[in-house]
């Protein structure tokens, strides 16, 4: 009887497994009979849906793990309803039993036919996971993605909004047809320089508006560090609006106050990162085969916290320090030395920076204020 496969299968594991195994036979069972019994009715459908709750929930992108498989792959919410614009590829009748490689190639082709080259690699790699945790499990007992290249090759960004292209988005943005609240997670996206994921996120005890910073925890930040974000006098405005908007909301409806600061359609669980990249993405138009959002060519809140961290080194903020308001691990951890004697924690130079930015980008939606690096400012 297989159990798995070694490494995926860890020997500790692999002896429970065993253990149980051997149990079962005593009391009259036999093991391999009900495993190809369990393989033989299982789907991709509860696959998809075992993976998301055993496994992708853990997972800081879980929410998006589960978005992407249920569409392309199962077609199937967690109800077991058909899920609204499900992909061409779904595969979720296929029974695990005579579950194909081509099959796991269709989901993907119809993806990528679709014109949707990084959604199809994203799905590729959560298929890749999805298998090899399968198999390690004993679901399945190939790893039907083994040698299979991702989909598409894709070009690292390096979009920087000049700062008559923020002026243009920043003023385009009060009649673009989204929430008010979506507007003021892009907003924030670039005044605080961070992940779209992260704003989107954000939790009401994460805010302390007397000490002017947010705390994103460790499960929430994507180099599992906890992350200080100091807030300009222009964050903590959009925030404030933000919070009494979604106090009155509450009031109106006579619930209790969310803990989430951009809530989702009833307020039962935050807003998503993906929620606001489509609502940026609705505001496209193509014209004479040229695509533009909001007058300007096609941009994302990525390049909205790219182009927040291009302005601080233009105003002569250092890139290390530029790096440690952005959380790259580069600069946070990229050393033995620093993950684990360095504990200071750059508020101080955080926060010269992220003021010396707001300063900036008000005067840019102005229409005012030249650049004035740090190495000109008076003493």
């Amino acid at each position: 009887m297989k159990l798995g496969r070694y490494p995926d299968l860890k020997l500790a594991k692999a002896r429970e497994k065993a253990k149980d195994s051997r149990g079962d036979v005593t009391d009259g069972t036999d093991p391999i009979a009900e495993k190809k019994a369990a393989a033989a009715s299982m789907t991709v459908t509860d696959l998809v849906e075992n993976y998301v709750a055993r496994h992708a929930a853990t997972k800081r992108s879980g929410d998006e793990i589960a978005r992407r498989l249920r569409k392309n792959v199962s077609g199937r919410d967690g109800d077991g309803a058909k899920v609204e614009g499900a992909s061409t590829g779904c595969i979720g009748g296929v029974k695990l039993s005579e579950l194909h490689r081509r099959d796991v190639t269709k989901c993907i082709d119809a993806v990528k036919d679709r014109g949707a080259g990084v959604e199809a690699n994203r799905l590729f790699e959560d298929l890749r996971a999805m298998v090899r945790w399968a198999r390690a499990r004993g679901d399945l007992d190939d790893n039907l993605t083994d040698g299979m290249k991702k989909p598409t090759e894709t070009v690292e960004r390096d979009r920087v909004l000049s700062a008559d292209e923020i002026k243009t988005m920043w003023k385009a943005l009060a009649d673009a047809d989204m929430r008010e609240s979506t507007r003021r997670v892009i907003r924030l996206c670039l005044v605080t320089g961070q992940r779209v994921g992260e704003v989107s996120g954000m939790m009401r005890g994460e805010i302390d508006r007397e000490k002017q910073i947010w705390t994103i925890p460790a499960a929430r930040s994507k180099n599992k560090r906890e992350h200080v974000v100091p807030l300009s006098g222009m964050a903590l405005e959009i925030i404030g609006d933000q919070l009494a908007e979604v106090e009155a909301l509450s009031k109106r409806k006579e619930r209790a106050v969310p803990s989430f600061v951009f809530p989702g359609p009833g307020a039962r669980a935050a807003v998503t990162g993906a929620a606001i990249a489509k609502a940026i993405k609705r505001e496209e138009v193509i014209k004479r085969g040229a695509a533009t959002i909001m007058g300007m060519p096609p941009w994302t809140c990525h390049d909205l916290r790219r182009s927040a961290a291009t302005h601080m080194e233009m105003l002569g903020v250092s890139p290390f320090v530029v790096g440690h308001v952005l959380n790259h691990i580069s600069a946070t951890k990229s050393t033995i030395t620093s993950r684990v004697y360095a504990r200071y924690d750059y508020l101080k130079e955080k926060t010269e920076a992220l003021e010396l930015w707001a300063g900036r980008l008000t005067g840019i939606i102005a229409g005012g204020a030249e650049i004035v690096p740090i190495a000109g400012r008076a003493a």
